[in-house]
């Protein structure tokens, strides 16, 4: 195999690789010829005056899905307080009228005397799912952001591997 096929193949293998890794479905009409062009061994000449980074931009994939669950589960921690609280505050008031006008609400919030609300409401309960979403928000945050930097060292990688190919490819067809 002659340095110029050698160089032609790498490049092939190289934009085949960075299209694989950028998840890139599909491509706008020059890339797409570009491509084609380039795994026929055609136009080679012309388009070596090209910027491919023009025409192949970089991209890289992101984690759509575990960033909108991560938005959405955000503010579930408050939403719950507050909706305990709502649960809560009317039974409390009805305590303080009809027992004991200095009742700490807190201790009310945890003891439930009377199960004046139900069980699931209790402070103690309301603290641990909070702190369990609190959980899972820190490692879920943590397992996005090692996806996001693993992808984008992957992806420069692969990248920066295409345009260095295809350099050395095309610098024949300058000559």
């Amino acid at each position: 195999m002659s340095m110029s096929e050698a160089a032609h193949s790498d490049a092939v293998a190289a934009v085949s690789n960075w299209l694989t890794i950028s998840k890139q479905k599909t491509l706008g009409q020059s890339a797409t010829v570009f491509v084609e062009d380039l795994r026929n061994n055609q136009n080679t000449r012309e388009w070596s005056k090209v910027n491919v980074e023009q025409i192949m931009p970089f991209k890289s994939e992101t984690p759509r899905l575990l960033l909108v669950v991560r938005a959405g589960a955000m503010f579930l921690p408050i939403l719950l307080t507050w909706l305990a609280l709502s649960q809560v505050i009317g039974p409390f008031s009805l305590y303080l009228q009809n027992q004991q006008a200095s009742a700490n609400f807190l201790w009310f919030w945890q003891q439930n005397p009377g199960h004046s609300f139900a069980e699931v409401w209790k402070l103690s309960h309301v603290a641990l799912t909070d702190a369990a979403i609190l959980a899972f928000l820190t490692v879920l945050a943590m397992r996005i952001t090692w996806w996001e930097t693993s992808r984008a060292e992957q992806s420069e990688t692969a990248y920066a591997e295409m345009l260095s190919a295809l350099e050395f490819y095309f610098v024949s067809a300058r000559g």
